[in-house]
Order: C-alpha cells, then sequence, then structure tokens
C-alpha cells in the first residue's frame, strides 16, 4: 500500500471515530447536541459538519498536518443518488489559458494535493422528501482523485476550454426564453463532455461577467463535478 493511500485510511478512522455518535441521527437532534439554532439552508449542512468536526474553515488538516482537506455536504435522494452537481473553485480563465503546461495549472495543482471529505445526508430516509431538519446524516467519506481521473477526465474539461478559447472556437449565442428572458448558450464542457465534470454558470447573477483573452464576455463560471461522478465517489 502506498503512502497515499495509508494517509486517506488513517483519515478515515480520524474522522469516524471523531463523528461516531452522530452516524443515524437526524439533523435536528445533532443541531440540538451542538446548540446551533440557525435557519435550514444549504449553508446550514456546511455549518453543521463544521460544527461536528470541530472546525471553522472548510479548509483544514488530518492525520497531524499531512492531508489538506476540505469539506463538502452530499445531500442523496430516495434513488441513493445525489441531490445535485458539486461545485467548487471559479473559473479564472487568463490562469487556465497562460498556464504552461498541464501539472503546472491550478486546476492540477487542486486535486493533486486536495482531499475531500464528503458529509452525506438522506434526503429522503423514509422513501419520502423530508424537511431540512429531518434528514439523516449517514456518514463522512474521505476521497482522493486518482492519477487517473486527474489525467484523464479532468484533463480533458481543461484541454477543451483551452481549445475553444486559443482556436476561437467559443460559441456565446443569445437565446430567448418564453419568458422573454434572455440568456446566453455556450459550448464550453457540460455535464454531457464527460462523466466526470463540467462548467456552469457560477456568478451572483447574469450580468455578473468576465471578459475572456477572446474579447467575448462570458458569466462567471465554476468547475463542477457531475452527479453521477459524485454517485461514484460516495459508492466506493
Amino acid at each position: 500500500m502506498n503512502q497515499n493511500n495509508e494517509l486517506i485510511l488513517s483519515a478515515q478512522k480520524e474522522l469516524d471515530e471523531k463523528l461516531s455518535n452522530y452516524k443515524g441521527k437526524k439533523v435536528s437532534e445533532i443541531k440540538e447536541e451542538l446548540g446551533l439554532f440557525e435557519k435550514d439552508s444549504k449553508a446550514s449542512f456546511v455549518n453543521l459538519a463544521r460544527k461536528m468536526l470541530k472546525i471553522s474553515n472548510n479548509q483544514f488538516d488530518l492525520c497531524n498536518n499531512q492531508v489538506q482537506a476540505v469539506l463538502k455536504t452530499v445531500r442523496l435522494t430516495g434513488m441513493e443518488t445525489p441531490a445535485e452537481a458539486m461545485s467548487f473553485m471559479p473559473i479564472n480563465f487568463d490562469e487556465w489559458i497562460a498556464a504552461d503546461s498541464w501539472k503546472s495549472s491550478s486546476l492540477y495543482e487542486y486535486f493533486k494535493s486536495k482531499t475531500l471529505i464528503l458529509f452525506v445526508f438522506q434526503q429522503y430516509p423514509t422513501g419520502k422528501r423530508v424537511d431540512d431538519s429531518e434528514m439523516t446524516f449517514l456518514d463522512a467519506k474521505v476521497w482522493k482523485m486518482s492519477e487517473y481521473d486527474i489525467n484523464h477526465g479532468l484533463k480533458e474539461v481543461w484541454d477543451q476550454v483551452r481549445y475553444l478559447i486559443n482556436e476561437k472556437e467559443l460559441e456565446i449565442v443569445p437565446e430567448q426564453q418564453k419568458s422573454g428572458k434572455i440568456i446566453n448558450k455556450n459550448n464550453l464542457p457540460s455535464s454531457k463532455f464527460n462523466s466526470l465534470g463540467h462548467l456552469r454558470p457560477g456568478g451572483k447573477n447574469g450580468d455578473d461577467k468576465v471578459e475572456l483573452p477572446t474579447g467575448q464576455s462570458i458569466v462567471k463560471q465554476r468547475f463542477w463535478f457531475n452527479v453521477e461522478y459524485v454517485k461514484e465517489i460516495i459508492d466506493l
């Protein structure tokens, strides 16, 4: 077993010891135990996970600072499928294009160095959708992206974005919806591009835009894991 795998196992053991008292409990029960009385929202699940781990930030260390961990939360539907894709960093298009090589890029460095801690909550504990406070905390999983996925699925997204911009093949087309609202469609990698990840808007609103090296203007984007990829992670 290599050192990385040993660290993942050690981190998982450390995490299990910290969270064993909470597994199988409702969110409302855990909040009461921890004295957390904020209104339920997506952010409240992250805050709850922080409280459970006694940390103040989404990025923290495990195994005596040997594991650089990033906290993420996952909510499962009744079909045991993640309810939504998982968002990560905003895309700095200038940096993506300027990178000398894949291994010098910020996207590579992030997933090469970071280990994800996924807190999994069951949205349908009895087969029916329940209020957020009645969701059940199932488990927390320690996961690090494999070298194969980093250098294939992840790199494919990065390569495609660079190709579209460098070759001036990026299309941004205004499209009018039935409501009369105009949205801009683009051909950046979508969730259908590959099985791992995609780009999608991540700005405050449709007017929160960034200028590309091509001179085009586009709504700020983020990198996301596909729902199916998140499911693969938690099913491992």
